[in-house]
C-alpha cells in the first residue's frame, strides 16, 4: 500500500464560487429535490431514495431488516428503479425471486391455510412486474468482493434504459469477501471499503443498501435496545461513511406490535431526517403495511402503499 509522501502527485481541479455560479442557478431553478418513495408515508417523512448514495440498514437477527429492504426494493421498481442483488443468505435465488414475487401479489407463494398465489399469476409477475430489471448474482458456493460486485451490478445496469435509476442491495455485508491486508486493523478497512463504495455510488449515480448486522448483542435480560451504526464491526465508520443509516427494530416478544423503522443519519435535509415510524409486517405476504389512524390516533386499518 502506498502512502501519501509516495503516491504521485496530480493535479486537484479546483473550481472557485464565481465559476461554479452557473452550476449555482440550474440548482436553484431545479430546486433541491426530493428522493423517491419509499412506499410508506411514515417513512417518507422521514427518508426517501435518491442516486449517488449509500445507505446502511442494520438490526438483530430475526428483526425483519432484510424482508423490509426488499419490500423496499419492490416499492421502487414500481417507480422505475432497476434492482441488483447481492444476498448471498438468500440462496437459491429462485427462493429469493418467489419472496419477491410473495410482496408484489400480496399472497403467499407457498402452501398454507391462506389462499396460494396461482402458478401463472407468479409467473406473469416475475416475467413483467420485475423480468429484466431485476438481477440476482449467483455466486454459487463461493462469496464475492465488492469489486466483483460493482462490475456485476454495472453489467445489469447497461441493460437498462438510460432513464433507469439504480439501486443495488448487498445483503449482508459479513457475507462479502472482504480483501484485507493482513494486520490490517479492521476499522481501517471499514473506512476504505465504505469509501470506495460511496466514491462508486456517487460516480455512476447508483443507491447501494448495506444490510449489516450488529457486531455483539447484549446479554442482559428485557427486550434488546435498538442497534446503532457505530455497533456494527468497524464502529464510527458505520456513522460517517455512509450518507443514510436506518435501524429496522421489533420487540421480540410481542408478535402484534409494529416494527419500527428508525432513521438515526440522513446526509442531506432534503431528503428527509431523524426519526421513528412504525410499520405492521404481515407474515403471510411479507409485506410491511402502514397503520391508518383516526384524529384520536387510533389505528382503525392497515393500508399497502404499492401494487393491491
Amino acid at each position: 500500500m502506498t502512502t501519501p509522501d509516495t503516491d504521485p502527485p496530480r493535479i486537484v481541479p479546483l473550481r472557485t464560487a464565481t465559476a461554479l455560479r452557473g452550476r449555482l442557478r440550474d440548482l436553484w431553478g431545479a430546486g433541491l429535490t426530493r428522493g423517491d418513495s419509499t412506499g410508506w408515508r411514515a417513512v417518507d417523512e422521514l427518508y426517501t431514495v435518491a442516486p449517488g448514495l449509500v445507505t446502511v440498514v442494520t438490526g438483530w437477527p430475526g428483526s425483519g431488516k432484510s424482508e423490509w429492504v426488499d419490500a423496499l426494493a419492490m416499492n421502487l421498481l414500481r417507480q422505475g428503479w432497476a434492482v441488483a442483488y447481492y444476498s448471498p443468505e438468500n440462496l437459491p435465488v429462485e427462493v429469493h425471486l418467489s419472496k419477491l414475487v410473495e410482496k408484489v401479489a400480496g399472497r403467499p407463494f407457498g402452501r398454507g391455510p391462506t389462499e396460494r398465489l396461482a402458478l401463472e399469476e407468479a409467473d406473469e409477475i416475475a416475467a413483467l412486474e420485475l423480468g429484466e430489471r431485476v438481477a440476482f448474482m449467483d455466486p454459487g458456493d463461493d462469496t464475492l468482493h465488492l469489486g466483483e460486485i460493482r462490475d456485476a451490478a454495472m453489467m445489469h445496469f447497461a441493460s437498462q434504459p438510460a432513464d433507469a435509476k439504480r439501486l443495488v442491495v448487498i445483503d449482508p455485508w459479513n457475507e462479502v469477501r472482504h480483501l484485507r491486508v493482513p494486520g490490517e486493523p479492521e476499522t481501517d478497512y471499514v473506512s476504505q471499503a465504505l469509501g470506495m463504495v460511496r466514491r462508486w455510488a456517487r460516480a455512476e449515480d447508483v443507491h447501494v443498501v448495506i444490510v449489516a448486522h450488529p457486531a455483539k448483542q447484549p446479554r442482559e435480560a428485557g427486550k434488546l435496545p435498538v442497534p446503532k451504526p457505530d455497533m456494527i464491526a468497524g464502529s464510527q465508520h458505520w456513522w460517517n461513511k455512509v450518507d443514510q443509516a436506518i435501524t429496522v427494530w421489533r420487540d421480540y416478544g410481542d408478535d402484534e406490535a409494529d416494527v419500527e423503522v428508525h432513521v438515526h443519519k440522513v446526509r442531506f435535509k432534503h431528503h428527509g431526517r431523524i426519526g421513528m415510524a412504525g410499520l405492521r409486517y404481515d407474515r403471510v405476504t411479507g409485506r410491511y403495511l402502514e397503520p391508518q389512524r383516526d384524529a384520536e390516533g387510533r389505528v382503525y386499518e392497515f393500508s399497502f402503499g404499492g401494487r393491491s
